[in-house]
């Protein structure tokens, strides 16, 4: 069976969030098919599939760098919602998609620094030095620099 891909001219630039929800909903369709229906909570099965996916690319679109362990994050949730024979499956088609997010996430998140260059933190260390760190997407500073908010849970 020949695989025939439909090739643009012009194609148009994907925004970041619109990126993240074709490659969750790529992901999940990939995994649907192993997906062992839960008989006591009808749709629970896909819905929690849905939120592990889509908490998984929003770790990888904010740090690239952080794929493995989003993947091994991402199969370590799912694994319990897919049969045993098709686990190794799994494990592979998370691979395989998170690589394909990773490739383009770093590809974006390159295009964005000034002069071709990476993106550097905007704060500056004891010696007035500016940060050498990269830094979250959509903000001016790296890990160590932002401040984090606690969540009651």
């Amino acid at each position: 069976m020949a695989i025939t891909m439909k090739s643009r001219t012009s194609p148009a630039p994907m925004s970041r969030a619109a990126a993240m929800e074709r490659f969750t909903k790529d992901l999940c369709a990939a995994l649907r098919p192993s997906l062992m229906p839960d008989p006591r909570r009808p749709g629970w099965s896909e819905t929690y599939l849905m939120s592990i996916c889509e908490a998984g690319m929003a770790r990888l679109a904010a740090d690239p760098r952080s794929q493995p362990m989003a993947a091994r994050s991402l199969f370590s949730s799912a694994r319990s919602l897919m049969r045993a024979q098709d686990q190794l499956l799994t494990s592979r088609v998370i691979e395989a998609h998170m690589n394909r997010a990773r490739t383009f996430f770093e590809r974006e998140r390159g295009s964005s620094g000034l002069d071709g260059t990476t993106p550097r933190c905007a704060a500056l260390n004891r010696k007035s030095k500016p940060c050498g760190r990269e830094p979250i997407w959509g903000t001016p500073f790296c890990v160590s620099h932002t401040q984090r908010t606690e969540s009651v849970v």
